[in-house]
């Protein structure tokens, strides 16, 4: 008996054992990984490497005017600072346009001036000029009908005649859009900005040609010389960002700073500059000039996605062609310009891809505040000086006169980089240092940007 169960016994064992091992081998040979969701995983953590804990910023923070002019009774005024912008950028933003109208050829090229700057407006003026796609990212754009046009400055007429018309306009292009406002408040913008104008600085006009002019501070400007620490970004987490594949990717130490490579792309910090530089040949570039309106957008997010707002920056120029947007590190209101690209973050694209990206691998983090006032030429006498610089050769190169810094890193210290008040001039399409003495002059003949 005893004999007969422990058989029994044996055989349910061995029973159990031989399913288990065929519902195992079964298990084994029908099993599929769920790559697609461990793919999935991966891009989403490529995508959300961040470089700083900076937020996200939208195209209405990053694209701002560079200044407002008021122009009342044959005199002009100008506002720079960015709080007594932002506060009449609200009131247009509460705004909504329609009914664009494209009213170019009513307007004569000997009164294009006139028409931009007469008595009674007021000039909203960008850096650059942009898609109208663009505008809808910043404004109530309620003309779906409106596209394929750049514009670079709102003008808004003061007088109670033109009351619920604003215009759009395309200094270079002599373009000119009449459209329609609601929400609109005449006598709001006249109280508080118009019959107000004499509380902003003067400005005087610089004649180009017949149909550009240029308004430049007239009074004696004093600025600041500003001096800060700066915090150094950590090149990995570039790495983890611009790279699809990160963990293929070599480290390499060079004479004056690091490169990083995975047999395709390519990242290269230059320690001396504190400049990050990357480059992928294999992104393609087929697209043709104006086909792409949002570029600028697309690259406001492709900053966003890791983080690289780490300072101030606004949108400052964007080359539809070379497919290359600009945006330039902003101090107290200011520009700020250098000659090896250390105050610009610029996305260059090919079709759908980054084929270059610069920018600086560091962050101004504490202000000196041993800052010292500095005294600089008037409006006037840069315009005069303008004739003995030695890359001047033609007035109508002259695109821009404005007040701004020059970056320039400390020899003795590593950490710390000064803002040095100066005058620059847009000329050609390159930023210049205006200066006064020879020896002021910088290398690479003054060249301050996009070349």
């Amino acid at each position: 008996m005893n004999g007969m169960t422990y058989e029994k016994i044996k055989t349910i064992i061995l029973t159990v054992l031989v399913l288990t091992s065929i519902v195992l081998t079964g298990a084994l040979w029908t099993y599929q990984p769920k790559y697609d969701f461990m793919e999935n995983v991966d891009s989403d953590y490529i995508q959300n490497v961040s470089v700083s804990s900076n937020t996200q910023v939208d195209a209405g923070i990053i694209i701002r005017p560079s200044k407002i002019l008021i122009h009342k009774d044959g005199k002009h005024y100008g506002i720079v600072q960015e709080t007594e912008m932002n506060k009449l950028m609200k009131q247009v933003k509460k705004w909504s346009f329609d009914e664009f109208e494209n009213i170019s050829s009513t307007v004569s090229k000997k009164d294009f001036l006139s028409f931009l700057h007469g008595k009674g407006k007021i000039e909203i003026i960008y850096p650059d000029d942009f898609p109208i796609e663009m505008y809808h990212y910043i404004f109530k754009i309620e003309d779906e009908g409106i596209q394929g046009v750049n514009f670079d400055r709102i003008v808004i007429p003061v007088e109670k005649e033109k009351e619920g018309i604003v215009y759009f306009v395309c200094m270079k292009d002599r373009k000119i859009y009449k459209a329609t406002v609601n929400n609109f408040s005449l006598q709001e913008i006249q109280n508080t900005y118009y019959y107000q104008a004499e509380k902003y600085p003067r400005y005087f006009v610089y004649d180009i040609d017949v149909t550009k002019s240029l308004f430049i501070p007239e009074g004696p400007i004093t600025m600041n010389r500003l001096q800060y620490y700066t915090d150094e970004l950590d090149p990995d987490k570039f790495k983890q960002a611009l790279f699809s594949n990160p963990s293929f990717v070599k480290q390499d130490l060079l004479t004056n700073g690091e490169e990083y490579t995975d047999g395709s792309s390519l990242m290269k910090i230059n320690s001396m500059h504190k400049i990050l530089s990357y480059v992928n040949p294999a992104a393609q570039r087929t697209l043709i000039q104006g086909q792409d309106p949002f570029l600028i957008q697309k690259s406001i997010d492709f900053v966003n996605e890791h983080g690289g707002w780490t300072d101030t920056y606004h949108f400052a120029e964007w080359d539809e062609k070379k497919r290359k947007v600009v945006f330039r590190l902003v101090k107290n209101s200011y520009p700020v310009f250098n000659a090896f690209g250390m105050s610009e973050v610029v996305p260059e694209w090919g079709d759908s891809e980054i084929i270059n990206y610069s920018r600086p691998i560091f962050r101004l983090e504490i202000a000196d505040r041993t800052n010292v006032s500095v005294q600089l030429p008037s409006g006037r006498e840069v315009v005069k000086q303008l004739k003995n610089m030695r890359w001047f050769e033609k007035k109508e190169l002259v695109y821009d006169i404005v007040l701004g810094y020059e970056l320039i890193r400390d020899s003795q210290r590593d950490k710390i980089v000064v803002l040095e008040p100066a005058w620059f001039c847009l000329y050609d399409g390159t930023w210049r240092k205006i200066v006064f003495k020879e020896n002021e002059e910088i290398k690479r003949g003054d060249v301050i940007g996009l070349e």
